[in-house]
């Protein structure tokens, strides 16, 4: 949940410059422009990957309340959720610098 609702804030543009969450590479940084433009474009990414995982995980609390997961298959599951949210955050973070570098090219 606190990767949609970094996403969501930072693509409503309510997401300050500050050193501890959002996309935090040197050039988003730089100044509150860059910054904005950043987490425009690659909030969108951040929040799908956090809904997939959160609704990954949503599907697999019945069985694992009931018992019913094998533990090699709930292991392979959090890997999976864990690839999926590590792949959306470079993904935002690549899609987010290279579109405000292209909007502050124009």
């Amino acid at each position: 949940m606190a990767v949609i609702i970094l996403g969501w804030q930072g693509w409503q543009e309510k997401l300050p410059r500050q050193p501890w969450a959002g996309i935090r590479t040197p050039y988003a940084m730089a100044n509150d422009e860059q910054w904005r433009l950043v987490h425009r474009y690659g909030a969108p990414y951040l929040i799908f990957g956090g809904v997939a995982v959160f609704a990954g995980a949503l599907a697999m609390l019945p069985f694992a309340i009931a018992g019913a997961l094998p533990n090699a298959f709930a292991a392979s599951v959090t890997i999976a959720l864990a690839a999926i949210l590590f792949v959306s955050a470079i993904v935002s973070w690549q899609k987010g610098v290279g579109g405000a570098k292209a909007e502050l090219s124009r």
